[in-house]
């Protein structure tokens, strides 16, 4: 696993016994990165991760100069190692919140250019969870962005997905679920 690309390419993350958590592969990160780069300008975008397991997207985010980034986990394992990687890379930009998900969901009112996801794979309730939270809620700012990676075999049907790209076992879902100012 390593970061990809920008100011920290080739970064390589050490490697750690965390059985909780399943890193994007390489190749599949590779894949999203090149889809978002004729997306969005990554140097004025804040980026908030949710799951962020091992941090591999959050840190991909700070490389290619995200303004920002907020990694959301639970694992105590998992925050410990962000944040060490973070300071090995000197990295000032990055926020990591200890919370469950959908409770850092619920006590936030902030909104996100760009909003990532990586729930467990065999966590389908969390997945339906987490759409029903985001698509009534506000928390993408006018043309941004959720971006959910899901296991392929894992259908998603929602009113705002945009469409879906398929890397062997990983799929990510594109949605947005900003409300124009006259709906309500």
């Amino acid at each position: 696993m390593r970061i990809i690309s920008g100011y920290h390419k080739g970064f390589r993350f050490p490697k750690r016994a965390m059985p909780h958590a399943r890193p994007t592969t390489d190749r599949a990160k590779e894949a999203l990165f090149n889809i978002l780069d004729q997306r969005i300008d990554y140097e004025s975008v804040e980026v908030l991760d949710l799951y962020s397991g091992m941090g591999s997207i959050a840190l991909e985010f700070i490389s290619r100069g995200a303004s920002h980034v907020t990694a959301i986990d639970h694992n105590r394992k998992s925050i410990a190692y962000i944040q060490e990687i973070a300071q090995q890379l000197a990295v000032e930009n990055l926020t990591v919140h200890s919370s469950k998900v959908l409770s850092f969901l619920k006590k936030t009112d902030k909104s996100y250019p760009v909003i990532f996801a990586d729930p467990p794979y065999h966590s389908t309730q969390e997945i339906r969870q987490l759409l029903d939270v985001l698509s009534v809620g506000n928390f993408l700012t006018l043309g941004g962005i959720f971006i959910l990676e899901h296991q392929s075999m894992t259908p998603i049907h929602h009113p705002a997905l945009i469409e879906s790209r398929n890397y062997g076992q990983s799929t990510f879902s594109f949605f947005n679920f900003v409300k124009l100012p006259y709906e309500k």
